[in-house]
């Protein structure tokens, strides 16, 4: 293995135990909610600011190639983006008459922010096929770790990221001018980078301080 190529490592902060975990000093925080709930956890995303910057827990465009995603949103206002266009989606929010609930399908492009500049945004998450043991290792792993590079003021290591991602089944959405196009070289580009990250640079999906198998939360 090459592993003097890496980059980004940090200490990590042992929070597999813990639930809620609290991420960006308590700004943000993902909590898990038991197997067979309504929604596999909720997240808590602060507004994007010149302090905290965007947070952690604000994902980039990518796509789930098994599972559909369902958002319902508690409180805040969200933007969500679907597909390679560049516009909203959908605005939802919890006001009485909004529409506060979307899904997306596998393969579909998509991603969602914060719109609002002084409130968090809380949201309900699903994931069908519920993999809920999968889940709590991916998310766990992948915010733990990119919530250490914050902390110690280090860019994060692609191709850690990308270990994580490929072990979720979850590709990076490459801006390409097809919406099918890019689904295919999205994922076959996770592939390559995740194959080098794991077998040549030595990275791993999981690490026992962000995860702990469990059989409950």
């Amino acid at each position: 293995m090459l592993s003097f190529l890496r980059r980004g490592d940090v200490e990590r902060t042992n929070s597999a135990n813990n639930n809620p975990v609290m991420y960006e000093g308590g700004a943000s925080s993902v909590l898990f909610h038991p197997p067979n709930s309504k929604s596999v956890m909720t997240h808590t995303i602060p507004p994007t600011s010149a302090e905290n910057g965007t947070s952690i827990v604000q994902p980039p465009f990518h796509y789930h190639v098994y599972q559909t995603e369902t958002f319902h949103v508690q409180s805040g206002i969200g933007h969500f983006f679907r597909g390679i266009d560049a516009g909203v989606w959908k605005v939802l929010s919890a006001e009485p008459g909004a529409e506060s609930t979307a899904t997306v399908g596998p393969c579909t492009y998509h991603r969602f922010e914060n719109a609002s500049k002084t409130e968090d945004l809380v949201v309900d998450i699903q994931l069908d096929p519920e993999n809920y043991e999968g889940e709590q290792r991916f998310f766990r792993n992948f915010f733990g770790y990119l919530n250490d590079c914050k902390r110690a003021n280090k860019t994060p290591s692609f191709f850690q990221l990308m270990v994580m991602l490929h072990s979720a089944d979850t590709p990076l959405a490459l801006p390409l001018p097809s919406h099918g196009l890019g689904v295919l070289v999205s994922r076959l580009f996770l592939i390559m980078v995740a194959f080098w990250g794991r077998w040549i640079m030595g990275y791993k999906s999981t690490y026992p301080e962000y995860y702990q198998p469990r059989k409950s939360i």
